[in-house]
């Protein structure tokens, strides 16, 4: 065969280029193998460079360096703030079972008419005693336990509180004496327990449905026993208080019927029934009035009778509320998406780690430290709160909490809650990162005696712990031109936060305890979470706004109560007004003509009495705690001084009602001498005992005594009038519902102490006889070179680079006087 030589020509040409086709496959294969292992060594080299800078300057070495440690693990040999540890409890708990006077039962089998462990808690060592152990090296005092039992099997019964110790191995359970409290406690003012709950709804709600279940079902679609699962009323307690009935033995509480939807609360109907609880029987429980369409009948049967024998417009026809996830009541997602697409908000960064250390419910942040705890009754305390290690206060925490309703209605008219009777530190729920606190706080558990098992309950996240800082300054200065100085100094208010979230039913109250770094200690507490509503009535208008359908929003007042032990400079203080008063004087300049002004004049509290304190606009004044024999280099005071906003005024009579167990609350601020058995303003008891309270606070007045040069505790009320709107649903926001104090110093330091901290930025001239050679920004250490920093610092530095005018007069002038 002969071949073309054109052909052929071609035929070597086509495969030279297939030939080369392939070379280039090959090398761009081994080029992309490259090019994929050189990003991967330069991901690997940078991973290495951003672990080695975090190593240089981040959690990991700095917080050896520094002691940062973060411990949440119960101690061997608790300390005399520290919460009863789970040995404590068990061991405690054993004890009360063999005690042969106490004889407490399992949890598993008690009822209401034998011994019943309410709850044990920390009960403090004499102050006396334990100072001599933090500040002279004295052996540190027994630690003992607060308990509080039911005695049930007593005829009649009691409510016991013992004094039990020394923990972790008790030895004896003692009666707890005082002339500031009774003990024993009449067995009606019992606070409300999980087995009560039950009796109520196994004895009095049964015999509710038995007579006039029909009467419910054909009203409101369902009832309380004779229902489908899932679709039962809700129920909601309000206690009637012994003075509004007038008899300390009597026990009543209302009940309120609500549909199962979430939440319950929001969707009330108009239904209660009175529960009479005398004794410690439970088959004797019974119901007694009734609320029922707007009419209180005195019975049952006075509700069969007038049901059986009137018309349609007497009765109540409520649709039945099913559950949706549009429901107004839910915390479902409505509207339209903001933003429009998934966008994350900002969040908290710890760039070098955390700078606060905890260890043994002690915690210590820069010039702070501190010891906290939760009381099972009465909530979170701080405990031997120190700047620099001079004590400022003993003991700052929560008292008791309030909330007191008005209505038309019978049931929420004596609605007046005193929380400590539902046990306020338990109901400390767990906290969610990013929703209650940053995510990078540090979140802790807290440990109760429980009532329904006899094992320690643990609360995962009761507390959390974090740095942040507040979005504003702490301080700051711009000397922009140059014949003012040309320069900047100015920080951020960075502060560490200790924070619980109180549940309590329909309720949330966020309590804060702040710390800055300028020597103040800032107490904030936030109401948000569900309102308490009423089915709406036109007779309900005078109390509250319709907000939904057959929902009103009745008015009621908030009030909190702090127990405040300051020590300034020691125990023996003294409190003192400094008086912002008018006045008027010689012009000086001008002949015959006067000037007015204002001045202070220094007022010292001697007594008791004297010191007690309502608030009065046309009055000013500072309140200053201080010791009179430590003075500033210039002979003046050196105090704290106590500044509250969010004081509200109690407007009930005095001493009617339930006013008397809430005594507290007649002042904005009382100051006692310290008394140890002068613990705490209120008892768990204050929900029932109107008619004679337990704890009188103003038996902690009443003697008068003197409280100049002594250890002297401050106790501030807090609060607020809440007028329900429809944007309190479906929760109340904590915007505009924040109560603060601080103890701020006044004079206490030479100059303001937070000039120690890093965290202060200063900037400059580079030469300040030639400011065209620019600025500089001076961190403290923390600079880009040596810490990583966020990159809009960065940003802002190479900016200054650029245009130094930007921050200080440099080259030019913005033409602004």
């Amino acid at each position: 065969m002969k071949i073309n030589p054109t052909n052929g020509s071609t035929m070597d040409k086509t495969a030279k280029v297939r030939r080369q086709v392939g070379l280039w496959r090959s090398v761009s294969a081994i080029l992309a193998l490259l090019i994929i292992g050189l990003i991967i060594v330069v991901v690997v080299l940078s991973v290495r460079e951003s672990h080695d800078s975090a190593e240089t300057c981040g959690t990991s070495r700095i917080s050896q360096k520094n002691g940062n440690v973060i411990d949440l693990s119960e101690p061997d040999k608790p300390g005399p703030f520290h919460d009863l540890t789970k040995l404590e409890i068990r061991n405690l708990r054993a004890f009360l079972e063999k005690d042969p006077n106490i004889r407490v039962q399992p949890s598993a089998s008690v009822k209401i008419n034998m011994s019943m462990l309410y709850t044990m808690d920390l009960f403090p060592a004499p102050k006396a005693d334990v100072l001599n152990y933090l500040d002279k090296e004295g052996p540190q005092p027994n630690r003992q336990a607060r308990v509080m039992v039911y005695r049930g099997d007593l005829d009649p019964p009691y409510v016991y509180e013992y004094a039990c110790g020394p923990l972790p191995e008790v030895r004896e359970c003692k009666p707890i004496m005082s002339d500031k409290r009774r003990n024993p406690v009449e067995f009606s003012l019992r606070p409300v327990s999980a087995i009560e709950y039950a009796a109520v709804f196994d004895v009095v709600l049964r015999e509710v449905d038995d007579k006039i279940g029909y009467i419910l079902q054909e009203s409101f679609g369902t009832s309380y026993h004779t229902c489908a699962p899932r679709e039962c009323f809700s129920i909601y307690p309000s206690p009637m208080g012994t003075n509004v009935v007038d008899d300390i033995t009597k026990r009543r509480l209302w009940v309120w019927a609500e549909y199962p939807v979430e939440y319950y609360v929001l969707h009330p109907v108009d239904f209660g029934v009175l529960a009479v609880l005398d004794g410690s029987d439970p088959s004797k429980f019974r119901a007694d009035k009734v609320w029922y369409h707007g009419t209180l009948y005195n019975s049952l049967d006075d509700l069969i009778l007038a049901y059986n024998s009137s018309g349609p417009e007497q009765k109540s026809r409520i649709k039945k509320h099913e559950y949706s996830k549009d429901v107004f009541s839910t915390l479902n997602l409505r509207g339209d998406p903001q933003p429009e697409h998934p966008q994350r908000p900002p969040t908290l960064v710890e760039p070098d780690g955390k700078r606060y250390s905890l260890k043994d419910r002690q915690v210590k942040y820069l010039g702070w430290s501190f010891n906290f705890r939760m009381s099972a009754l009465t909530g979170p305390s701080l405990y031997d709160v120190r700047y620099n290690n001079d004590r400022i206060a003993y003991e700052l925490g929560l008292a008791e909490i309030v909330v007191f309703y008005s209505a038309d209605n019978p049931i929420q008219r004596i609605t007046d809650f005193v929380d400590s009777g539902a046990m306020i530190g338990t109901h400390s729920k767990s906290l969610v990162p990013g929703g209650d606190c940053p995510e990078s706080a540090t979140f802790i558990s807290q440990t109760f005696a429980g009532q329904s098992v006899d094992d320690p309950v643990e609360i995962p996240r009761a507390f959390c712990l974090f740095e942040n800082n507040n979005g504003y300054p702490l301080r700051r200065h711009l000397s922009y031109d140059q014949y003012e100085g040309a320069f900047y100094g100015g920080m951020l208010d960075s502060v560490l936060t200790l924070r619980c979230a109180l549940t309590i039913v329909n309720y949330d109250y966020i309590v804060d305890f702040i710390l800055h770094q300028n020597g103040v200690v800032e107490t904030r507490v936030m109401s948000t979470g569900y309102i308490l509503p009423s089915f709406y009535t036109s007779k309900e208008r005078p109390y509250g706004f319709q907000i939904e359908k057959d929902l009103v929003g009745p008015i009621h007042h908030h009030m909190f109560h702090f127990k405040v032990d300051l020590d300034i400079s020691g125990t023996s203080n003294r409190y003192e007004t400094l008086d912002i008063q008018p006045e008027t004087v010689d012009m000086r300049t001008i002949p015959n003509r006067k000037y007015h002004q204002t001045k202070f004049v220094r007022t010292l509290k001697s007594t008791e009495q004297e010191a007690l304190f309502k608030y009065n606009f046309d009055f000013p004044k500072y309140h200053v705690v201080h010791n009179e024999q430590v003075k500033t280099n210039f002979n003046e005071i050196k105090a704290y001084r106590i500044a509250m906003h969010g004081m509200s005024k109690q407007l009930l009579p005095e001493g009617v009602d339930n006013e008397a167990p809430i005594a507290w609350a007649r002042h904005q601020l009382v100051v006692t001498k310290h008394k140890d058995d002068e613990q705490v303003s209120s008892s768990p008891y204050a929900m029932w005992d109107s008619k004679n309270p337990v704890t009188d606070f103003t038996k902690f007045y009443a003697d008068n005594e003197s409280i100049v040069d002594e250890d002297l505790v401050f106790w501030i009320t807090s609060g607020m009038h809440h007028i329900p709107h429809t944007e309190d649903l479906p929760l109340t926001p904590t915007v505009g519902n924040h109560l603060t104090f601080f103890l701020l110093p006044y004079n206490y330091f030479i100059e303001c102490p937070s000039v120690a901290s890093r965290d202060h930025i200063r900037i400059t001239h580079k030469d300040k006889k030639n400011p065209k050679a620019g600025v500089s920004v001076d961190r403290n250490g923390n600079s880009k070179d040596i810490c990583t920093i966020p990159k809009y610092a960065e940003a802002y530095d190479k900016l200054l680079e650029k245009d130094p005018d930007i921050i200080l007069e440099s080259t030019k002038s913005r033409g602004i006087l």
